[in-house]
């Protein structure tokens, strides 16, 4: 395949896997906009989102981190190799032995449900802690549909197949959607609403079943090279077991501090960060997931060409994340209106856009360490950004004492942001040191520059622009639903013009080249 080929290859990859998780997100806004106003903001929120929230660290940790960077390299290989029996055999052990990992598990946190939630939320008052008990035992089976779908849809992602791995979370978010609708129109438990959860879970699992059937795999005999193949995504796995659960366990002590700030906190963190992963998973997430094997496979045939594809990767993140940072950021306070609807009082508006702004100013750094870690993982090698991880956690962690005690709920978003650059500097720190690649600073810089010029050049165009019209602009923000038409077409009209402007300011990002 010649490179050009390959350039177009990850492009329309790339977009198929992001409008795919576009949609997802939309619904994942309107059904996170649903959430609050079936649940509120406050003790009753908090103790669902808690819930909620533990069987998805552990899908980060199995199905999203460490399972998807051990087990698609192999797989990869493997299919290259033409040894589809292989393929099969690696796949049926990777599947009883992670679900058999994650059934004890669950059996455990089943009955330790109350430990598990003082662990969590240590802050949490008797009645929240009683409220997420019961939902929490419903909840946790979905990392087992979870991390058999990430499995799946590794051996998919081996043969080009992106589509189903991406349609699978639009359909999910559907049917959670329409449950909390049945929940809210006959007045129904929280519980009624994590079984309905479950049961999404479920339906995206079984649609992974049968495409990879369709593709002619099949769950086969554990031969003795499949299960030499396997004892290779094993000795990968722990490692990058360690990688993403100090990811994880980051995350976990940031809403652990969070549960002793006043009640509706840990649901404001929640909802900011889901806010900043949306721009995250529609580009840099569905980018890096077609970058895995794409790198797989250049490390494997064109080894030399990997900093040239770092740089140019690095390039085109930064083209499409430095937009979308200043344009969350500006419409921070009418997404929480949105969101909150009547419940949202003026603190909690201004409390929520604060939070949300001190998020996306890490959104590069988070977009950028999604290929980075990529390439770790397509040179087999996890334990690097374990280490990258850890010190990045490290900070985080420290930084989440120190916020809070000084800055409250807004320190801990703040330190988020710290250690996603801390971590995009170590990582590539290794990259050079161990591997000798580079960035090409001087390129790297020389294009950044010449950006910057053209966004301050078009900034002030659409400024004037703005202000020869400002009656209209301020009239369509005092109604909290007025300022999207104003807004989007504002983000879609300026980057319209980075585009068609870009050669006139020297801007060459080998991604938008014809």
């Amino acid at each position: 395949m010649s490179l050009h080929l390959s350039k177009k290859s990850i492009l329309k990859k790339t977009v198929q896997v992001s409008f795919l998780t576009l949609m997802s997100r939309i619904l994942g806004f309107t059904r996170e906009m649903l959430w609050m106003r079936y649940l509120g903001v406050g003790a009753v929120s908090d103790a669902f989102l808690t819930a909620f929230r533990t069987p998805n660290m552990f899908r980060h940790i199995f199905a999203e981190g460490a399972l998807n960077a051990s087990f698609v390299p192999v797989i990869v290989k493997t299919v290259k190799e033409g040894n589809k029996e292989e393929a099969n055999g690696l796949l049926t052990i990777s599947f009883l032995f992670f679900q058999a990992i994650l059934l004890v598990i669950y059996a455990f946190v089943f009955f330790k449900t109350e430990f598990i939630i003082k662990l969590i939320a240590p802050g949490f008052s008797v009645e929240q802690t009683n409220a997420a008990v019961p939902l929490l035992r419903i909840l946790f089976p979905l990392i087992m549909f979870f991390s058999g779908s990430a499995l799946i849809g590794g051996a998919l992602n081996s043969v080009n197949h992106f589509f189903v791995p991406a349609f699978s979370m639009p359909l999910l978010n559907v049917i959670i959607i329409a449950t909390i609708f049945l929940c809210m129109g006959y007045a129904l438990a929280p519980e009624f609403l994590c079984w309905g959860i479950l049961i999404a879970a479920f339906v995206q699992f079984f649609l992974h079943v049968i495409v990879y059937f369709k593709s002619h795999f099949r769950f086969g005999d554990i031969s003795v090279a499949s299960f030499a193949a396997f004892k290779t995504v094993l000795w990968r796995f722990l490692p990058a077991l360690f990688g993403a659960g100090i990811f994880e366990f980051n995350v976990f002590i940031s809403m652990m501090i969070a549960s002793f700030l006043p009640q509706g906190s840990m649901t404001l963190l929640h909802l900011a960060s889901r806010m900043m992963n949306i721009p995250l998973g529609i580009f840099a997430v569905a980018l890096s997931s077609v970058l895995l094997p794409h790198f797989s496979r250049v490390v494997l045939y064109a080894p030399k060409r990997l900093p040239f594809y770092l740089l140019e990767v690095v390039k085109f993140i930064c083209w499409i994340v430095i937009p979308a940072t200043f344009f969350l950021a500006y419409v921070s306070e009418p997404i929480f209106k949105i969101l909150l609807g009547s419940k949202a009082t003026p603190e909690v508006l201004y409390q929520g856009k604060w939070i949300l702004v001190l998020y996306v100013i890490g959104l590069l750094p988070l977009s950028i360490n999604k290929t980075l870690v990529s390439i770790f993982y397509a040179k087999r090698d996890t334990r690097r950004p374990a280490i990258a991880s850890g010190i990045s956690a490290g900070v985080n962690i420290v930084g989440d004492i120190i916020g809070m005690y000084f800055f409250g709920v807004y320190g801990i978003a703040l330190t988020n942001t710290i250690a996603a650059f801390t971590m995009m500097f170590i990582c590539f720190v290794f990259l050079h040191k161990y591997y000798g690649i580079s960035l090409y600073v001087k390129r790297f810089w020389h294009f950044i520059w010449r950006y910057i010029v053209q966004m301050l050049c078009i900034g002030a165009a659409l400024f004037a622009l703005l202000m020869s019209f400002e009656r209209l602009v301020h009239a369509s923000l005092r109604e909290c639903i007025g300022i999207w038409p104003v807004a989007i077409i504002a983000a879609l009209f300026v980057m319209g013009l980075v585009f068609v402007t870009r050669q006139r300011f020297g801007v060459r990002v080998y991604f938008l080249r014809k």
